[in-house]
């Protein structure tokens, strides 16, 4: 036999088949809810204490709440709802003063000559920005 006749295999006797006629340990599934909104189940022994929290194995996200089968809405999503950028950008500022600096701030490009890399001063302050074409 060649070096690479059984490539992967271990020597001895080890085959590829699944052992029939075995018992396996009974088990118990719980289901936890993500923080970021979808549901995961994990499996533990029948006889093993089934932790409150646990891991989120797609985010990594700590402390994802065991939800109960009579429980059809994750805990996250009864209190209240993300605060996006947006959402802060619209608490800081008024809707009045936001048109005004997209104003300002368009009439400071076309000030310029167009969109291009530089510095354009709004409000009393110089912001630079930077942008490559792509290779063509």
């Amino acid at each position: 036999m060649g070096k690479g006749a059984l490539r992967g295999y271990r020597r001895g006797h080890v085959t590829a088949e699944v052992e029939r006629d075995t018992d396996l340990a009974a088990r118990v599934t719980a289901r936890f809810a993500c923080a970021r909104g979808h549901g995961f189940t994990v499996q533990f022994a029948a006889d093993a204490e089934v932790p409150a929290s646990w891991i989120c194995r797609q985010h990594g996200v700590e402390g994802s709440r065991r939800i109960d089968a009579t429980e059809n809405t994750p805990a996250a999503a009864k209190g209240k709802p993300a605060r996006t950028p947006l959402v802060l950008l619209y608490e800081r500022r008024s809707e009045a003063e936001l048109e005004a600096l997209l104003a300002d701030t368009l009439m400071a490009i076309r000030r310029l000559g167009g969109a291009r890399p530089g510095c354009v001063v709004i409000g009393g302050r110089a912001y630079s920005y930077r942008y490559s074409h792509p290779a063509g």
